[in-house]
């Protein structure tokens, strides 16, 4: 038992005084010390184990502190005379041996009072003084032998002592539940949690339990355990920790510490690149958290390192899904595009009989050998249904939509030969022919129909975006182009008639907006060009930009999927006042300026190509050199130096076109 400092028994004396426990500014204005002195006290009564604080109220009240089970035995005989002239009144207390009755565990082994019980009471002094004076002789030889059997009782008690202490070191144990040891949580994986704490072998009631050093509320005892609803907690490394008394043998100890962790690991990857070549590999790396599960399209990445890198062999036809997972779970998903490095594009529509037709192939061939374009655009479906070169696709020739005018793969090569890209365009949905072939042989359900059941009339017929016959067809006829050589693969009437909804029935689909449906066609398309190394894109009406849900044609979506889009711009298409052109006919620059600038605002961060068609054909107003120059020089002025000519006679204004633009 340590020796106790005047201000440590006026402390444990005010403590007994108040029932066991105080405050310290209660303590502290009792007995005339300042907080700092009564703190100090209160440290080395706790190394004791004479006292415990129970806690406090951040915020709210100061720290409180309670004498212990063994505090509440041995402090009255610690203070001695101080606690008694308290109750001067009560005889029994002053007569009383200041240990009894307290439930003292030991008497001194010597004869002499204990420095620490000086102010014993004076019938405890007289037996200590008889004790001290006692003479030699046969009552000496009792004394000693009396004293031997004290001294032995007293190594006896000691032996026994040790061995209940020894005992009590070895069974007290404390477990953990709830959370593991150096666990990483999210935080809605932490909140609500219990935290149990089972003790065998200490003092339950005594027991405390911190967070991060300070007590916590809401702690509940069952039978030998404590348990605790962990509340929300913030973001970081905490540790909550049971302390329990063992009597006599100080503290039993346990601890969790466990991470909070609701931030989701970053990649350091753009969203969209910049355009990569087609068929070249392309890598991928950045720094992340080591230890983060990175997954890239369908392949695990390396991350131990606390980077990644990532080759793949070409650029994928479609957006790659990036997950990144931390240890605690948080997860940050997301696509990336690698958009296509688009080449320079200048070029004219060329049918499949303008091509056939000797006049009209001379034309375009002049067009080329003067440098004004570099490009050729050439049917092979068009908006009858017809397929103009020699088909091998089997829908094709039983709809007899095959028209064999020319051999693909000699065009192609001719035109290879006079350094021209070919773009195959190919007329999707928009199908007479095979609206005809359907109907004809009950496949009601592959063309798009009125709500009573028959074939849709408009547009001469349009097939079902929806089934798979009939986007297998479509895909047939591309793959053939690719095998053949084809540059680029341009898809048209990727939409479906405008009007409204209620006014026609798509077999298999809900009655919704069908964008979806016409974007997951360009996405199946896309992954198969992509492979053949062909580049992909869509043509689309020049209202799309802010009016597609008319034609379910979302501009912003397909350009996830395609290389550029080719906006038809026709100045003779758009009404009077639209963009702001009173009359956007007579007004070509004004109207192709305006318009393409608003593709541009859809496309913007896309990193996909803008292709406008622009026209070389009169309706109202006759259309010459200045008004296709005005159109090509409004493009210019955005940035837009690509361009394709339309003319369904195929007849174009040489002059219109620079030289320069190729």
């Amino acid at each position: 038992m340590p020796l106790l400092a005047p201000a440590d028994r006026r402390i444990l004396r005010e403590l007994l005084t108040r029932g066991g426990a105080a405050e310290i500014g209660e303590i502290s204005a009792a007995t005339a010390l300042d907080g700092e002195a009564v703190q100090m006290s209160l440290d080395t009564l706790h190394q004791s184990g004479i006292v415990a604080p129970v806690g406090s109220v951040p915020g709210l009240r100061g720290a409180r502190w309670s004498l212990t089970q063994h505090g509440h035995e041995v402090g009255p005989s610690l203070i001695g005379n101080d606690l008694a002239q308290q109750h001067a009144g009560d005889a029994t207390a002053q007569a009383a041996d200041p240990a009894e009755g307290w439930g003292f565990p030991w008497r001194p082994p010597k004869p002499e009072a204990p420095l620490y019980a000086t102010g014993l009471s004076r019938r405890a002094r007289r037996v200590a003084d008889r004790a001290v004076l006692s003479t030699a002789g046969p009552r000496r030889q009792r004394r000693r032998g009396g004293r031997l059997l004290v001294v032995l009782l007293l190594v006896a008690a000691t032996i026994g002592v040790g061995i209940v202490a020894f005992g009590a070191l070895r069974v007290t144990e404390i477990t953990v539940s709830g959370i593991s040891e150096s666990a990483i949580l999210r935080p809605d994986q932490v909140q609500g949690t219990v935290l149990e704490f089972t003790v065998d072998g200490g003092d339950l009631a005594s027991a405390q339990l911190l967070l991060d050093g300070l007590p916590v509320s809401g702690v509940q005892r069952y039978d030998n355990s404590i348990v605790w609803p962990v509340p929300g907690l913030t973001e970081g490394t905490h540790v909550v920790t049971l302390d329990v008394d063992r009597r006599f043998f100080g503290t039993a100890q346990a601890a969790v510490s466990f991470t909070v962790d609701g931030t989701p690991p970053v990649v350091d990857l753009p969203q969209v690149f910049d355009p990569v070549p087609l068929g070249e590999p392309v890598v991928l790396a950045g720094p992340v958290e080591a230890g983060v599960s990175l997954q890239i399209g369908d392949q695990r990445v390396d991350t131990s390192t606390g980077s990644f890198s990532l080759t793949l062999d070409s650029p994928p036809g479609r957006p790659l899904p990036v997950v990144a997972t931390d240890a605690a779970g948080n997860r940050t998903e997301f696509d990336i595009i690698l958009p296509i490095g688009y080449p320079h594009t200048t070029g004219v529509h060329v049918s499949a009989a303008a091509w056939d037709h000797d006049g009209l192939r001379s034309g375009i061939v002049e067009l080329i050998e003067q440098g004004r374009i570099n490009t050729v655009q050439l049917d092979l479906k068009d908006e009858s249904g017809r397929i103009g070169y020699t088909s091998d696709v089997p829908l094709a020739r039983l709809s007899g939509a095959a028209l064999d005018l020319f051999d693909l793969r000699t065009a192609i090569d001719e035109l290879h030969g006079m350094g021209v890209r070919v773009i195959g365009r190919i007329v999707a949905f928009r199908d007479p022919v095979m609206t005809r072939y359907a109907v004809s042989n009950g496949d009601l359900d592959w063309v798009l129909q009125t709500p009573d059941g028959r074939a849709l009339s408009a547009y001469g017929g349009f097939t079902n975006f929806n089934h798979p016959v009939i986007r297998q067809y479509n895909l047939d006829i591309a793959a053939e182009a690719a095998a053949a050589g084809i540059d680029d693969i341009m898809w048209d009437y990727m939409r479906r008639p405008e009007g409204n909804l209620n006014s026609m029935r798509i077999p298999g689909w809900n009655g919704d907006d069908p964008s979806p449906v016409i974007v997951s066609f360009l996405a199946e398309a896309g992954e198969m060009l992509r492979d053949a190394e062909v580049f992909h894109g869509v043509a689309v009406f020049g209202i799309s930009s802010d009016r597609g849900e008319y034609i379910a044609q979302d501009i912003g979506a397909m350009s996830d999927h395609v290389d550029y889009v080719a906006p038809m711009v026709y100045p003779s298409h758009w009404g009077r006042g639209e963009h702001g052109v009173v009359h956007p006919e007579a007004q070509p620059y004004d109207i192709t300026r305006a318009s393409l600038a608003d593709f541009q605002r859809v496309l913007a961060g896309t990193n996909t190509a803008v292709v406008p068609w622009l026209q070389d054909f009169t309706i109202r107003i006759d259309y010459g050199p200045d008004e296709v120059r005005a159109q090509i020089d409004a493009a210019n002025d955005l940035g837009i130096t690509d361009w394709l000519l339309w003319d369904a006679e195929v007849t174009y204004t040489n002059e219109g076109i620079p030289v320069s633009y190729r």
